[in-house]
């Protein structure tokens, strides 16, 4: 039963550090690689899950006293990883309206470019005539 809880709180202790370097990565990178992070931490989270789902099983066949406040350590410790989790949503919230808002500075400038052409050189085709013949 120890090794149970040993493995889910090496587990969270795992993906709280990973979270943690995540976040850093936000102040050291300009854009981080958003979707690569997301992936490291789904695959923490699902072994997190297998390893819970390990204990309960464990827990169904045996009950110990300490039981309890062992759960009430890991409720402390998952706490701190939805706050993580929430820190790093808004981030990404963050950077994503930074790339809208750049992504619209761009368009107006486009259009602004677009409307400094004379409309004689909008309606300019070259005409191409063939010397085959």
């Amino acid at each position: 039963m120890e090794k149970k809880f040993k493995s889910v709180e090496a587990t969270l202790n795992r993906l709280h550090d990973l979270q943690a370097k995540h976040l850093a990565s936000f102040d050291s990178q300009d854009l981080p690689d958003l979707e690569q992070q997301s992936a490291e931490r789904d695959a923490e989270v699902a072994q997190l899950i297998r390893n819970v789902n390990t204990l309960i099983e464990q827990l169904y066949i045996t009950t110990e006293v300490e039981t309890k406040s062992r759960f009430l350590f890991f409720n402390d410790l998952i706490t701190g990883l939805l706050e993580q989790n929430k820190a790093i949503e808004t981030k990404t919230h963050a950077i994503k309206n930074k790339l809208e808002n750049s992504m619209k500075q761009l368009s107006k400038g486009k259009c602004a470019i677009s409307s400094y052409r004379s409309s004689a050189a909008v309606n300019y085709k070259p005409k191409v005539i063939s010397i085959t013949n």
